[in-house]
């Protein structure tokens, strides 16, 4: 089983754009896929149309209580994909799991439990801390999105740095970034020196695929659907399914 995570410690990267259409994409060329959404925003769950404002069972209890990890995945009408989702409640999490012990691996043991699944993709807060600390230590790959502005490159030093202390600290040597997507691109003379400089920074691990700024992403997830339910004909849904292929073949 692949464990992805979208980090980007800067907001506005498009992570969950990324962890929900990829998700999407994986469910649909048939691996089973489980999406879990450690954003106290919830909006990986709210991108496929959940009201998860309303649920009693999220990641926050999954970690916070005995409850199993059945008792929180649910289906989400795409078939192979189902959810862990989030709300606001999560953000109470670093301080209500201050004092446990080996409050840094909480994520990971609860999903050590998982079977079945090919893919695990988990989606994360724009925010250095805990949640992040706990998503590092249950992921394997990071797939980092940088959003082509001025800042983007001092969020990548960010995550470098989250990401190497963490294989340190932790002794989790399987952990990696696999891959750097350029997005929300626009053809100017910035983003394409910024381009350059992400290869510079990241040699071999810069994707192919540049994910340009598309409206119809944007309706899509205003309507609780994928790109590629909603539009499946439009070039957000081309440049998902680019990268898509990209993300499958790194490792075959």
């Amino acid at each position: 089983m692949r464990k992805i995570a979208f980090i980007n410690e800067k907001g506005g990267s498009c992570k969950t754009t990324l962890a929900v259409n990829l998700a999407v994409y994986f469910a649909g060329k048939g691996r089973r896929t489980l999406l879990v959404d450690m954003d106290p925003q919830g909006q990986a769950g709210k991108c496929l149309g959940l009201d998860v404002g309303g649920m009693a069972n999220t990641v926050f209890e999954l970690l916070t209580s005995p409850l199993e990890l059945e008792q929180v995945i649910y289906p989400t009408g795409v078939e192979n994909l189902d959810i862990i989702p989030s709300n606001k409640r999560l953000a109470d999490f670093p301080v209500r799991v201050a004092q446990v012990p080996g409050h840094e691996r909480l994520l990971a043991g609860k999903l050590a439990q998982l079977q079945g699944y090919d893919f695990l993709v988990i989606d994360s807060p724009p925010s250095l801390g805990l949640i992040n600390t706990n998503i590092l230590l249950a992921a394997e790959e990071i797939i980092v999105p940088v959003s082509l502005t001025f800042l983007a490159l001092d969020g990548c030093a960010e995550i470098l740095d989250s990401v190497e202390q963490v294989r340190r600290k932790f002794q989790h040597g399987k952990l990696h970034i696999s891959l750097v997507v350029p997005t929300l691109y626009r053809p100017t003379r910035l983003a394409d020196e910024i381009i350059a400089k992400l290869h510079q920074h990241f040699p071999d691990r810069v994707s192919r695929t540049i994910i340009g700024y598309n409206v119809k992403i944007d309706e899509a997830q205003s309507h609780g659907q994928s790109i590629f339910h909603y539009a499946p004909w439009s070039r957000g849904a081309q440049l998902m399914e680019e990268l898509g292929r990209e993300v499958l073949r790194l490792y075959g």
